[in-house]
């Protein structure tokens, strides 16, 4: 896992972020310019992870992040950060 997070976390630079209340949206960049037509709307959790992703982390890591911003369960973060790296492994054509 701590792979799939390093190779997420190479792809960051080629997003733009934008804030929209409670969400963030990822927006590709194609040949430098952003393309509307295919972004990702991430809610506060979703985009609390992907703001706080490092190069070096690994799901403990990430979890240990999760827990400390949110009052939730280490066992239930666990589960829903790997069905939420799955997706963006799939977002972002990760093999």
């Amino acid at each position: 896992m701590k792979q799939l997070i390093s190779a997420i976390y190479q792809e960051k630079n080629h997003f733009v972020c934008r804030q929209t209340g409670d969400e963030l949206l990822l927006i590709p960049l194609k040949d430098n310019v952003a393309d509307f037509n295919q972004y990702l709307t991430l809610n506060e959790v979703g985009a609390f992870i992907w703001e706080n992703m490092d190069e070096g982390d690994d799901e403990t890591t990430l979890v240990v992040k999760i827990c400390a911003e949110f009052e939730v369960n280490e066992d239930e973060v666990m589960n829903d950060l790997r069905a939420f790296l799955e997706k963006l492994r799939s977002y972002l054509d990760i093999q």
